[in-house]
Formats: C-alpha cells, sequence, structure tokens
C-alpha cells in the first residue's frame, strides 16, 4: 500500500511540472514563429462618428 501512496505522492509533484514545462514551451514557441509581424499600424482613414448605431433600438426619449 505504501508503494501506491509514494507513486500517486510522485504523481502529484511530476503533474505540474510538466504543465508548466509544457506551457513555457509553448510561449517560446511562439515567440520563434511570430518575428514577422507588423510593429506599425496601416495608415486607414478613421471612420466619422456618426451618432446613434444603426443596431440601436427601444426609446428615443
Amino acid at each position: 500500500m505504501d508503494g501506491v501512496a509514494d507513486s500517486y505522492a510522485s504523481a502529484q509533484r511530476d503533474g505540474p511540472k510538466a504543465a508548466i514545462l509544457v506551457t513555457g514551451g509553448t510561449a517560446l514557441a511562439g515567440f520563434l514563429v511570430t518575428p514577422h509581424l507588423p510593429t506599425t499600424r496601416d495608415s486607414r482613414p478613421r471612420q466619422p462618428a456618426t451618432g446613434t448605431p444603426t443596431e440601436a433600438t427601444g426609446s428615443t426619449l
């Protein structure tokens, strides 16, 4: 019975370690595949504010 308890305790320690390593590895891999993202916005003309959105419903009071 002690072997089962020791195995369970070991799994309880190793599981979070593995999860943190996988999460960190995924984040680092994300940095490696995104170096070519645009660093500036495209210059697009702003749309003028029209006041009330066309989807607005309800009372106009």
